[in-house]
């Protein structure tokens, strides 16, 4: 069982890295314009889609904002997550 708890830990935190690295990559430019990281961006976006995306029409409700809050709160919510699957399979 520890194992499973390990494995769900790590899961969360590489997609935790996922949604900062995908993040990141929106701030600049130059990335998007090369195919390469277009291509890179795409397959982020593909990851990080289903878990940002029901965030993101919660939001969009209640406010509409210029600013994305949504990969902020899945980090959080990862992070939540990776306590409790610590705590259950531990």
């Amino acid at each position: 069982m520890r194992t499973i708890g390990f494995g769900l830990y790590y899961l969360f935190d590489i997609l935790t890295w996922v949604i900062v690295i995908r993040s990141f990559m929106t701030w600049i430019p130059n990335v998007m314009e090369s195919d390469m990281g277009r291509r890179v961006y795409n397959f982020l976006c593909n990851v990080t889609d289903p878990i940002e995306a029901p965030i993101r029409s919660i939001m969009y409700k209640y406010s509409s904002g210029p600013v994305d809050f949504s990969p902020m709160i899945a980090i959080l919510l990862l992070m939540f997550l990776k306590r409790v699957a610590l705590m259950m399979f531990y």
